[in-house]
């Protein structure tokens, strides 16, 4: 979701939109998900929807790898990298996620201390969505590593490998360390970058070998879709089969939907960006936004649910409805004053100097 100084590729452009999109839906339907009785079909549909949108996460993961090596494949300034990533993606991360911990200690849920704050930044659990923060900070830190790696040898070793580190990691790891380590208490691997290490390899190789990557894509619509139809109908079928008793091996079916589904949505990026992109124009600001809509969405989700409990509108359906409608609204709104703003600010800071061209 961060931002580069070159010229955005429109499908990248595409999927980064639909991704927050997706995002965003995931943390408005959460309700239904959690409190709606498991018999009705509004909850089906629901469930079966946001299981479908579990792919995003990764797929965000993935972008960041593309556009790593798209853009810094020849060479990279090390220094210069690390300070965009901190100015770019740690300090709105630290703004935004103090702000929701001191709205949390005026609710109650957390008891203000320094270091307890300092503690939730480094995990990324003051609330659900930072963790994939903690994530990509994990990634970018050992970007030297990466394109050392992925410079060389074989893309299908290094993807074997991937699978194989984030297969043990998503379903193991806590066991792992438990039993080697006794007293180390049960923990989980959400924010822990070796589960998500495929989607990461993935993106990196994809954009080392970006119009390769464009002609697979192009000469396997047919397969790639079936494929991600198979792995989608298929996953919805065992996450509502195990309902409520999630085995461990439903994770194995999440990586294998995952990747088609990821897969699936580069492919219509491609088909929707054949004109150039310029359907995506009007959205443009949304797309130099996602970051800060990722980061602040779900504190609007919070803030209105309790807005509509405090007017006594209990009722989850259409709970719901109004949810989607205002925060969709609201983070479309957000983008676009944004990049007013932004503007308004480049143009007071570039005035000095058209004077003293002039």
């Amino acid at each position: 979701m961060s931002q580069t100084t070159h010229r955005r590729k429109p499908d990248i452009v595409f999927l980064n939109i639909v991704f927050c999109l997706i995002v965003i839906f995931i943390h408005i339907s959460s309700e239904v998900v959690t409190d709606m009785p498991k018999g009705t079909n509004f909850f089906g549909i629901v469930f079966s929807a946001q299981k479908l949108s579990s792919f995003v996460v990764q797929g965000f993961l993935m972008l960041s790898g593309v556009k790593l090596f798209l853009h810094k494949g020849d060479g990279i300034d090390f220094a210069r990298y690390y300070v965009s990533r901190f100015f770019r993606i740690i300090v709105p991360y630290v703004f935004w996620a103090t702000v929701y911990y001191m709205y949390f200690c005026r609710m109650g849920v957390y008891k203000f201390s320094a270091s307890d704050l300092i503690w939730h930044l480094i995990c990324g659990d003051i609330w659900a969505h930072f963790y994939f923060i903690i994530v990509l900070v994990q990634f970018e830190l050992l970007a030297p590593l990466w394109m050392l790696l992925f410079k060389r040898g074989n893309a299908a070793v290094h993807i074997a490998f991937s699978a194989i580190i984030t297969a043990i990691c998503a379903q193991y790891l806590p066991s792992v360390l438990t039993t080697l380590f006794p007293s180390m208490p049960d923990f989980s691997v959400s924010n822990c970058f070796l589960r998500y290490q495929i989607y990461w390899t993935a993106g990196c190789l994809i954009g080392k070998n970006y119009e390769e990557f464009r002609g697979y894509l192009k000469n396997n619509k047919i397969m790639i879709t079936l494929t991600f139809i198979i792995c989608a109908v298929l996953y919805v079928f065992l996450a509502l089969a195990t309902l409520g008793h999630e085995p461990v091996w439903l994770e194995l079916f999440n990586i294998l939907y995952s990747m088609s589904a990821i897969l699936f949505f580069y492919m219509v990026s491609q088909l929707f960006t054949l004109g150039g992109g310029s359907a995506l124009k009007p959205l443009a600001p949304f797309d130099r936004s996602t970051y800060t809509v990722y980061l602040i969405h779900c504190l609007m989700i919070v803030l209105l649910n309790n807005y509509l409990t405090a007017r006594g509108i209990l009722d989850i359906p259409k709970r719901f409805g109004i949810r989607a409608a205002v925060i969709y609204a609201a983070c479309l709104l957000l983008s676009y004053v944004m990049q007013l703003i932004r503007y308004l600010v480049k143009k007071i800071i570039n005035k000095p100097k058209d004077r003293e061209i002039v």
